[in-house]
């Protein structure tokens, strides 16, 4: 099974020039592509604990993130993913369908998350909208900073539900 987390690693945002002859993917095809830029992160990544990695899995179910759903939900109608905002991953359509299939989406709280882009020349690039989520991912499952599996996002299982609990 796939593992859906909010967000993607490589936002298509409006790089700056930062002289063009840096990396093969600056020189050829300009800053967008530029392979130089490092991600720096809200946390660092402790490492995935073992135990937790080993009930997963053996088919042990993950848990549904206990307090419901997230201030910033992707399933809350005013998400960016809902908005069709051009850094999200994902769509509304789109969200409605992997919850329709049973492809779960996992919550991002406490997921590795990149908050700036740093250039070797001093260029640095800070979105407006946190939604790079680079969490570690093993056997599918999306690990949190602390080590531990990530949660399944409780608004992606309450639209199952409705997806598929007859009325």
């Amino acid at each position: 099974m796939r593992a859906f987390v909010c967000g993607k690693f490589l936002p298509d945002y409006d790089w700056p020039d930062t002289g063009g002859t840096c990396c093969e993917g600056a020189a050829l095809d300009g800053p967008k592509e530029c392979t130089c830029w490092t991600p720096e992160f809200n946390g660092e990544q402790q490492e995935i604990n073992d135990q937790s990695a080993r009930l997963l899995a053996a088919g042990i179910e993950p848990s549904t993130r206990p307090l419901g759903m997230c201030s910033d939900c992707a399933y809350r109608p005013d998400s960016p993913e809902k908005k069709g905002h051009p850094d999200a991953r994902g769509s509304a359509e789109w969200l409605d369908e992997i919850a329709a299939r049973g492809e779960r989406f996992w919550c991002h709280t406490g997921m590795l998350l990149v908050v700036r882009w740093r250039h070797p020349s001093g260029a640095v690039v800070e979105p407006e909208e946190k939604l790079a989520y680079a969490p570690p991912i093993e056997a599918g499952i999306p690990y949190r900073l602390n080590g531990e599996p990530g949660y399944v996002c409780a608004g992606w299982a309450a639209r199952r539900k409705a997806l598929t609990v007859p009325p």
